[in-house]
């Protein structure tokens, strides 16, 4: 026992790839920190699919390190260059998922990361971003770590000193992202909308056949500014969300008459066009009467962790909304909202959280914070290699 012993204290840090799915696993079950224990295990299980689903793709560039120190897990990281993901329009590389113990742990991983970063000709490495956004959400949080857990929100350990790391390796912060709870439920600007403009549900089939009108709206409404752009793809991922909310929560929706429950007649009309057991209560699209173009788009997250968890969904990430240039200012993202909000009572679900608000969006502070109080704060880093 002695001799294993000291071999333990003067075993060199090691920092190995690993491509083998097992023992990805078995670290994740070691390092990663969870503030639920009851979906710990869901979200290993996801993010060990995604790693492997990556694996299989011959063209796909990820990496994940483990650092060791003998037999001890010291530290943990998956790097990659997601050919989706931007930075301000520019291509950049990202990593996520980062533990380590020490200070001399976090140095040796991040140096892999940079090395990777610069065989693939790359010059930006930017955390953390955790792929898959679903589960693993972006940035260090800095506030709301009384919080419960949301679905696509990162959730770090607040005792950690990894942002401490990265800032003594060089590593600045570049964006301040916030969440917000959605204390007002029915916002002023949303209540009387032109008559142009018409509202609309779909089943997860239809959201599909409207993939890329969404992706097209994405690109003119804002990909070109912001900090970290998942891509076109990203409109999928919540599709696939939506394809794993158990079938007994479309059954718990009822109404009797949509005038009941509005003055805004378009929301009535959205009501009365849809069968609300079939479609996606998380996606209200706003369409132009005149042309049929779509102008506007409200993506939501399920909280799939009280799925998870057993529970009914009760909760919201309101993780995207999305307004054609020229639409700016007439009030359609506030009458997404109040329509959104309303069709998801239906189903029972009564709190919403906007989600991962990039501080100089000027124009989403000042539509989303007078009506919402802040709860979460992430930061991302960033450094040039």
């Amino acid at each position: 026992m002695v001799q294993i012993l000291e071999k333990s204290l003067f075993d060199p840090v090691l920092v190995e790839e690993s491509k083998d799915i097992r023992e990805i696993r078995e670290v994740l079950n070691e390092v990663l920190y969870v503030p639920d224990i009851k979906i710990r295990d869901n979200i290993i299980y996801e993010l060990c699919s995604y790693i492997q689903s990556k694996f299989a793709d011959p063209k796909y560039k990820l990496k994940v390190f483990v650092s060791y120190q003998g037999i001890d897990v010291l530290g943990f990281v998956i790097v990659q260059l997601d050919p989706n993901y931007t930075s301000y329009s520019r291509k950049c590389g990202t990593f996520g998922w980062l533990y380590a113990q020490d200070l001399e742990t976090c140095k040796k991983l991040i140096k892999q990361c940079e090395l990777f970063m610069k065989e693939n000709r790359v010059r930006k490495l930017r955390g953390p971003i955790n792929f898959p956004k679903n589960i693993g959400g972006i940035g260090f949080q800095a506030r709301g770590f009384e919080e419960q857990m949301l679905y696509g929100v990162s959730s770090f350990n607040k005792s950690t000193e990894i942002l401490s790391f990265l800032e003594e390796l060089g590593y600045k912060k570049e964006s301040e992202y916030t969440c917000v709870y959605v204390a007002q439920k029915s916002w002023d600007k949303g209540r009387k909308i032109d008559d142009d403009i018409i509202f609309r549900y779909f089943s997860l089939k239809e959201l599909y056949e409207h993939a890329e009108e969404i992706r097209n709206l994405a690109n003119n409404s804002f990909f070109e500014i912001l900090p970290d752009a998942s891509g076109k793809n990203r409109v999928y991922e919540f599709f696939e969300a939506f394809s794993k909310i158990p079938k007994d929560f479309y059954k718990n929706a009822s109404m009797v008459n949509p005038h009941n429950y509005t003055d805004v007649p378009q929301f009535a009309e959205a009501w009365e066009t849809c069968d609300l057991e079939k479609i996606e209560p998380y996606a209200p699209m706003a369409f132009s009467k005149s042309t049929g173009e779509l102008v506007g788009v409200l993506l939501g997250l399920p909280d799939l962790y009280e799925s998870w968890r057993g529970e009914p969904i009760t909760r919201t990430n309101v993780d995207t909304a999305m307004v054609k240039k020229g639409f700016f200012g007439k009030g359609i993202f506030s009458a997404l909202n109040n329509l959104g909000q309303l069709t998801c009572n239906f189903y029972g679900v009564d709190y919403f959280e906007g989600t991962a608000i990039w501080s100089n969006n000027s124009r989403a502070i000042d539509t989303i914070f007078p009506h919402s109080d802040p709860i979460r704060k992430h930061y991302i880093v960033q450094k040039r290699v």
